[in-house]
């Protein structure tokens, strides 16, 4: 079976640190996040993983233009024009010659579940369409499902109002589609979750809503970003993965991803952050709850906590970022007075 997965987007709510590096290749415990979907689908058994690249997306082109190792194999389709999700499914599937059912995924979600129970679930009630949905507390940035004592999917409220929501599942990213779909999606570029999916409850076609037992986030948001990092490290125990950083002795890294070439001084703090490759963090400072893109020089005493840094930024000697601040790439961090 194929899966289409869909990273035609730029990214922009996790700015600044797509101001740089496409979304998928961003660093989840210092690996691309694309690779750890790759893994779930490479385990679940999928023979191709056709990526759905946009314009202006090339750094993802070309880290995956020679394909991948493994036994899945990876193929781009790159778009010419915006083409939205149902147009980016239509073209993938003319592409690259797609045959029978497959699977559709947002490349920003990172996933862990049993595929294969959601396909038996979807082949049991013979549906045309199976949207894998997540349980989360407050569904109110997210596109909610309605569902009935079946399974089956009555109606969508895209980001309800607090407490207003038919549910608390959300749209996880992950559609399981029978062929003929594709000739049901309106031309042009538009979005399956507004256009196609809503007809198909409409007319009262079978749209199983399959809840995950597992893992599931995605990264839109520094915040979300941030959090799956620090549940992937919390999972594992709580060690910190600092492979190829180096570290002063009296330096204190707990909770943390530190990617490969970065420096850390002398009784620096780094706790619950991620910092990707080649950053300098300098003596005494501290880096909490934070997430310091590449090539980033933190200076000795500053204080970060809760703060985004985008790639190639300057935070000089003594600065004290609070929760919500962020430096836009290659900028230089300036003290409000």
């Amino acid at each position: 079976m194929d899966a289409i997965v869909l990273v035609g987007g730029q990214g922009t709510r996790l700015r600044p640190l797509t101001s740089t590096r496409h979304k998928s290749l961003v660093p989840v415990r210092n690996r691309p996040a694309i690779e750890h979907l790759f893994g779930w689908l490479d385990a679940s058994g999928f023979e191709r993983a056709i990526l759905a690249i946009g314009r202006f997306n090339d750094d993802l082109a070309d880290a995956y233009r020679a394909g991948r190792p493994g036994r899945m194999r990876v193929v781009l389709v790159e778009e010419t024009e915006r083409l939205e999700s149902g147009g980016a499914i239509r073209n993938a599937v003319q592409q690259c010659g797609v045959q029978g059912r497959f699977v559709v995924c947002n490349g920003d979600v990172f996933v862990n579940f049993a595929f294969d129970r959601a396909l038996a679930a979807h082949e049991r009630v013979r549906a045309d369409l199976t949207m894998a949905l997540y349980p989360v507390d407050d569904p109110s940035m997210f596109g909610v499902a309605a569902v009935d004592d079946g399974g089956l999917i009555t109606g969508f409220v895209e980001k309800p109002a607090p407490g207003a929501a038919p549910s608390n599942l959300i749209n996880a990213g992950i559609w399981i589609f029978e062929p003929h779909l594709v000739a049901e999606i309106p031309p042009g570029a538009v979005r399956v979750e507004e256009t196609l999916f809503p007809s198909l409850v409409a007319r009262r076609r079978p749209v199983l809503g399959y809840q995950i037992e597992g893992t599931w986030a995605d990264i839109g948001t520094p915040a979300r970003y941030l959090a799956l990092n620090q549940a992937l490290l919390d999972a594992a125990g709580g060690v910190s993965d600092v492979t190829g950083a180096q570290l002063a002795s009296t330096a204190a890294v707990s909770r943390s991803s530190l990617g490969a070439g970065t420096r850390v001084g002398e009784r620096a703090v780094i706790e619950g952050s991620i910092v990707w490759e080649n950053a300098v963090v300098g003596h005494d400072a501290r880096v909490v709850n934070s997430v310091v893109a590449d090539d980033v020089i933190i200076g000795t005493g500053a204080v970060l906590d809760g703060a985004v840094i985008g790639s190639g930024a300057t935070v000089p000697a003594g600065s004290v970022l609070e929760p919500g601040m962020s430096v836009a790439a290659d900028a230089r961090f300036e003290a409000r007075v």
